[in-house]
């Protein structure tokens, strides 16, 4: 994805159809409202426990990827969009997780 990126940056910028743009707006849109709707649902189960403040901190970089996977990867294969997504948003999981861990002991 990035090699990708960089190559269109390179030839004049990211040059997406509106109505491309409109197709990763619009998912992005609904994975933030995902995302909120999880992050509310966690806290009222969980209350304030470090992996559920791990959703929320990782909810806006989170869309970030969203965004560029929908943007940029729309013409790769399924399985290769899938296996980025969940890749980057579970490493990025991961990290906000012990962030969080780290931060409640102080």
């Amino acid at each position: 994805m990035t090699l990708l990126m960089f190559e269109r940056c390179s030839a004049g910028g990211p040059k997406l159809s509106p109505r491309d743009q409109r197709i990763a707006s619009l998912f992005m849109i609904l994975s933030a409202l995902v995302m909120a709707v999880l992050y509310i649902a966690l806290t009222k189960i969980y209350h304030s426990a470090p992996a559920v403040q791990a959703v929320g901190n990782a909810s806006f970089p989170a869309l970030c990827l969203v965004y560029g996977e929908a943007a940029y990867l729309r013409k790769r294969p399924w399985l290769t969009q899938v296996f980025i997504l969940v890749g980057g948003l579970s490493g990025m999981y991961l990290f906000m997780l012990a962030v969080s861990v780290i931060g409640s002991r102080f």
